[in-house]
């Protein structure tokens, strides 16, 4: 994925915020849920995905501070 289309997490999280509210807000539509949640699901996915790479690259950075 290129830097250009890559999507920042603080944006998927503002997505899932923003799909969040729609659910719990007046304007909900049943028709309209499933694809919503599948789009929910999917931020979810990616958003658990982004943050278990970056866990992984803090752990490499901090085994390489630790070392100096």
């Amino acid at each position: 994925m290129s830097q250009q289309n890559k999507v920042l997490l603080s944006d998927k999280i503002s997505q899932l915020d923003e799909l969040v509210v729609w659910f719990e807000g007046e304007d909900f539509a049943l028709e309209e849920a499933l694809e919503k949640f599948a789009q929910a699901e999917k931020l979810a996915k990616e958003i658990d995905s982004d943050l278990h790479t970056f866990k992984a690259t803090l752990t490499v950075l901090k085994k390489d501070f630790s070392k100096e």
